[in-house]
């Protein structure tokens, strides 16, 4: 706008002070020029127009000049208009008064043309400044307000389902624990996305990941908000506590997954697994997730949706206890290993021993080996307590060598865990440590897990093979309960494989127990490998592995595990029993292993 059109009001009790000024105004182009003599009327003015400018005598009756100020900065605030004073003298204290309730500037009387033009003239030009400014301002402010919402938007969402993210969704628990609302959580875990991920790459990952959450949006009503919780679990909240409802909900979130994905031209298959927890009033959100998550079935559980109680949690404490507890076990003295002899079929000869691995706690007593050997794992302390059992193995070989109680026939097998043999320094550490006790290579030998090798097959092989180089004889444990491949049976070097005993509990009953151990000792020695039989314990067990083959067998139909000073007792007391055998001198090669790993929890 320009300055002429802008509106100015003239105020003073001096009719013919408010017609010169408008006159002079308005001969110099101003034509929306007003005039008051009343200073009553001022404030309705402006809340009705507001001017400009006001031109303000500060002295005048009724209400004076600092009056009317007063008024409007009360009445207008900010968007009071912008004052010059009117006075025919203008001493210090006029001065500063006006000045402290922000008038512009001042106009002396009488009032000369020039002045008083170039004065209105200025404190327009700087209030057309100021007002475009503080317009540039509300703009930027505008824009950064939307940028900043954007921004926040951006970030509560995920970018490749475009769902809520973790931050977007703890808020979300946050104003539902503030408002004591009713509160349901399913835990959603999505299986076997990171195989999609190795085999087709991120892209249809992503992809898969995007169809999958819309999938599960398309099941659930309105009240329901699902979102991204990390990068293969998604999280569903409902203000609803209700244990039969959330249940079938998961049920049917489920079925979204009984059959393979359709993308592109793939079909990919994914599992799920969810965890619910529910809170009826005021809750902790970091808590009720946790719930949930602790809900969550493992991968091989029979179900796959299970509901948070106590009961989980006690677990879960004593799992936490026991990982805190097994690190520094060996240091403290409370694992031992245990032998349990084997013994040859053929003629009923002791021919060595499964070393199995005993924790004696403190304060839990004897803890199962199927409780804390996948914590260790899990942890990595299964690595020191490796490094323990195959010294503590040598350590015994050394003193029963020394004591006469064993000849260079017996060999000993240690157990090797999966993250053992994932190391690339293995074989050389495990050289190095048969040479510092001075035990001969063809004393030790190994035995591996199915699962072991899987999980890092070319070190595996390299590891392997450079310990077949010294003759270190390597058995395949718990075979056919894992990935069975005839590929590493071939390839790898293997010289005995462990019937589990999964296969010989039922061999008296079940028909197909019995085909199945035959069919495992055939493959073995088709191979060129020897048997070995876990889990004995009846005398027709026995027999019937005798007579397809088997060499060796174990269980507690011949001895159960005995500490170390009580097996070479009872070798001797078996010798005695068999006087055509010696026990202590066995024809082929055998393994006492140690359990380090699944399944050694005799």
């Amino acid at each position: 706008m320009k300055l002429a059109q802008k509106h100015l009001l003239v105020v003073d009790d001096n009719a013919i002070n408010v017609e010169l000024l408008t006159d002079l105004l308005e001969e110099h182009g101003y034509d929306n020029v007003h005039g008051l003599s009343d200073s009553r009327e001022v404030l309705g003015y402006c809340q009705r127009h507001c001017p400009d400018l006001v031109l303000l005598d500060i002295r005048m009756p009724h209400l004076d000049g600092y009056a009317v100020t007063e008024a409007l900065k009360a009445h207008c605030g900010e968007a009071a208009p912008p004052i010059i004073v009117l006075t025919a003298q203008i001493d210090d204290d006029t001065r500063h008064r006006a000045l402290a309730l922000g008038v512009r500037d001042f106009i002396t009387k009488p009032f000369k043309h020039d002045d008083v033009l170039q004065r209105i003239r200025n404190t327009l030009e700087v209030e057309q400044r100021y007002q475009r400014r503080t317009r540039q301002a509300q703009s930027f402010k505008r824009l950064a307000d939307e940028h900043s919402q954007a921004l926040d938007q951006q970030l509560r969402t995920d970018t490749i389902t475009r769902l809520p993210n973790r931050r977007a969704m703890t808020h979300m628990l946050e104003r539902a624990a503030r408002d004591k609302a009713p509160t349901g959580l399913l835990f959603i875990a999505i299986d076997q996305l990171d195989d999609v991920v190795r085999l087709h790459g991120y892209a249809i990952a992503d992809k898969l990941l995007l169809h999958v959450s819309q999938q599960l949006q398309g099941q659930l009503q309105s009240d329901a908000t699902l979102g991204i919780w990390g990068g293969s679990e998604l999280l569903v909240i409902l203000p609803e506590t209700s244990h039969e409802r959330l249940t079938g909900l998961a049920i049917g979130l489920l079925e979204c997954f009984n059959q393979d994905q359709a993308l592109e031209d793939l079909l990919l298959p994914l599992g799920a697994r969810i965890g619910v927890s529910r809170a009826d009033q005021g809750f902790d959100p970091e808590r009720l997730v946790h719930m949930a998550a602790l809900a969550l079935p493992h991968k091989n559980a029979p179900v796959r949706v299970q509901s948070y109680n106590e009961e989980l949690e006690t677990l879960q404490r004593q799992r936490l206890r026991l990982q805190q507890s097994i690190r520094g076990a060996t240091e403290r003295g409370e694992i031992s290993l245990a032998f349990q002899p084997k013994i040859s079929l053929s003629d009923n000869r002791v021919i060595g021993a499964e070393a199995l691995i005993r924790w004696d706690h403190p304060a839990l007593g004897r803890v199962s080996p199927a409780e804390f050997i996948p914590l260790a794992e899990a942890s990595g302390d299964i690595l020191a307590i490796g490094e323990w059992v195959i010294e503590e193995a040598l350590r015994h070989i050394v003193a029963w060598r020394h004591q006469g109680l064993l000849n260079d026939h017996f060999h000993i097998a240690v157990n090797v865990a999966a993250r053992q043999l994932a190391r690339r320094d293995f074989a050389d550490t495990l050289l190095k440590t048969l040479e510092a006790y001075e035990v001969p290579t063809d004393f030790l030998s190994l035995e591996v897990t199915e699962s072991g090798l899987l999980s890092d097959m070319h070190n595996a092989r390299l590891q392997l093979a450079k310990l077949a180089q010294f003759n270190i004889a390597v058995a395949i444990d718990d075979f056919g309960t894992g990935h069975s491949s005839l590929a590493y049976i071939k390839t790898l070097p293997f010289s005995t494989l462990k019937i589990d005993r999964a296969f010989v509990m039922d061999l008296e009953d079940m028909e197909v127990d019995r085909h199945l151990a035959l069919a495992i000792t055939r493959l073995a020695h088709a191979v060129g490998c020897d048997v070995v039989a876990e889990g004995i314990e009846t005398k027709p067990q026995a027999d019937y592995l005798r007579s397809i083959g088997c060499e060796a067998a174990q269980g507690y139909y011949y001895a159960r595990p005995l500490p170390a000073d009580e097996f070479f007792d009872w070798c001797a007391q078996w010798a005695d029993a068999h006087p055509s055998t010696n026990a202590l001198e066995p024809t082929w090669p055998t393994t006492c292993s140690t359990a380090c790993a699944n399944g050694s929890t005799i």
